[in-house]
């Protein structure tokens, strides 16, 4: 499933990529850093329960600039 997300630059030298369609964000040390841990923290909210998985390339981020 693909998600728009977007990264930016903060004041503290973190980025945080953020998808609005889901309503969540993430941060990292580089904007690869922060669209894996925005990849993990989608896959983890669209889960149906604990038991169930989503695949590692089930989401798919298009980044805008």
């Amino acid at each position: 499933m693909k998600f728009s997300a977007s990264v930016q630059a903060d004041k503290h030298g973190e980025y945080v990529a953020e998808c609005e369609s889901v309503g969540v964000s993430a941060r990292g040390m580089s904007p690869a850093n922060a669209l894996d841990a925005l990849r993990e923290e989608i896959r983890y909210r669209v889960e149906l329960c604990p038991c169930s998985t989503v695949g590692d390339d089930w989401v798919e981020l298009v980044v805008e600039e």
